[in-house]
Order: structure tokens, then C-alpha cells, then sequence
């Protein structure tokens, strides 16, 4: 066997091993732990519904192995609040603007939280100036729920049709008219009474009502130059009225 063939066996034994890295880093499931293993909300269509379950009691295979509460600096404010509870990360990709829905309500809250908090934040875009930073990243903020949130006058979860048998105090949000671009989903829960519990199974559902898409026009390439020595004119019904011979 010659040297060439052996370089060749390697390059494509080398090529192949990459490849499969390629593949298995863009398959790599997410879990929620944190940004960078934020969960992707996947919608199907302008109008469509995403939800998803995580228990912040397990383990996870994910980056951080445990979920951990999220560190946040709150709107109008200078200084960091923690939640009680462990928070799962979403990240939404908005291919075109529209309104969201955004809810942690489901009936059977026995293993999770019945308390829980919301927080929705844009990725602020590069050379913008965020609202707060974590890391790398610059946020700024789209709407939030906090703690007790439910307990206020004008929320009716009732009217905005919460299922019955669902705790008020799981978060809602209703954002209308949503920009394109990355946003970031944390939502985790809380202890309100003895009774309730800040860790376990949270429900989160995303409801997208987007404005249609338009695709884009191709790019129009111009016209070939016609380098021909003969031209033609036309008149407005199509006939050739004259001639040009084109200096060469």
C-alpha cells in the first residue's frame, strides 16, 4: 500500500469523524438549565402552540446537570433578585413580529409549583445597550410576572381563560406586537404558602399568533449586454421602424 493511499485512507477517516461532531452538536438536546441550554420553542406556523414540561427536582444529561435559580436584575432597578424556585430557559427564535401568549397554567400541579413567575427578555442586538447583562449576554426587558403578581386587581385569569381547576398564581403573560429576533423565556416557581412548594413539574406554554410571512423577491439580475453590430427600435405596436448599424 502506497503512502499515497494511506494519506488518503486517514484524510477521509479524519472527515468523517468531523462530520459526525457537526452532526451530533446540532442535534444536542436541551434542557433548560440555562442560556446556553436554553430549550428552543419550536413553532409550526403563524398560529400555533408550543408546551413543554420540566421538573427542577432531576438531574439533567445538559451542560449544568441541575437546574439553579435565576439571577436577574429587575426592571427600574439597580440590583440583583434571586427566584425561590429553580427556573428552566427557553429561547424563541421570532422569524416575524406578532403577539404571544405565555402561561404556566395546567390542572394538575401536585408535583410543581402552584406559584410561578415569568420573565421575558431580547437578546439585545450588538452594539446596543441592554437593560442588564449576564455573562456575554445583554438583555432587554419585554414584560415579566413577578411573585404575587395574581394577587392584583386587574388580573382576572378567569377571563383569560385559565382551565378550571388551575392555581391563579401559575404566571401569565399577553405580549402584542413583538418584534423580530432571539428572546429568552425563564420562568420558575415559588413558595406563597405552607402548603405550596417552589420546586417540582412546571408547564410552560408559548400561544403565537404571527403576522404572515412574505417571502423575499428574488434578487434581478440585469440584462446581458448586447454587444450585437445590429439594433433594432420598435414602435408601441411592436414593429421594427429602424434599423441602426453600431459603429465597431
Amino acid at each position: 500500500m502506497t503512502l499515497h493511499i494511506i494519506f488518503k485512507r486517514v484524510q477521509l477517516i479524519v472527515l468523517t469523524l468531523l462530520y459526525g461532531l457537526t452532526m451530533q452538536a446540532q442535534t444536542t438536546e436541551k434542557y433548560g438549565t440555562f442560556f446556553d441550554d436554553a430549550i428552543p420553542v419550536v413553532l409550526s406556523g403563524n398560529r400555533s402552540t408550543f408546551t413543554d414540561k420540566r421538573n427542577t427536582n432531576e438531574r439533567t444529561p445538559g451542560p449544568h446537570s441541575y437546574y439553579y435559580i435565576f439571577r436577574y436584575i429587575p426592571p427600574q432597578e439597580n440590583q440583583y433578585r434571586y427566584t425561590q424556585g429553580k427556573a428552566v430557559y427557553y429561547q424563541l427564535d421570532l422569524p416575524s413580529p406578532g403577539n404571544l401568549i405565555i402561561h404556566n397554567w395546567k390542572t394538575d400541579y401536585s408535583a410543581g409549583p402552584g406559584f410561578t413567575t415569568l420573565h421575558v427578555l431580547k437578546k439585545a442586538q450588538e452594539g446596543d445597550t441592554g437593560d442588564w447583562s449576564e455573562g456575554e449576554l445583554s438583555f432587554k426587558w419585554v414584560a415579566t410576572f413577578e411573585e404575587h403578581d395574581f394577587m392584583k386587581p386587574d388580573f382576572d385569569p378567569i377571563s383569560l381563560g385559565m382551565p378550571e381547576g388551575a392555581s391563579s398564581g401559575q404566571a401569565y403573560l399577553s405580549i402584542p406586537n413583538l418584534s423580530t429576533g432571539t428572546y429568552y423565556i425563564v420562568t420558575a416557581g415559588y413558595k406563597y404558602s405552607n402548603a405550596s412548594i417552589p420546586n417540582g413539574t412546571i408547564q410552560t406554554t408559548v400561544i403565537a399568533d404571527l403576522v404572515p410571512s412574505i417571502p423575499d423577491e428574488p434578487d434581478l439580475k440585469p440584462e446581458r449586454p448586447n454587444y450585437s453590430s445590429i439594433q433594432y427600435q420598435y414602435d408601441n405596436s411592436g414593429n421594427r421602424v429602424q434599423t441602426i448599424q453600431k459603429n465597431k
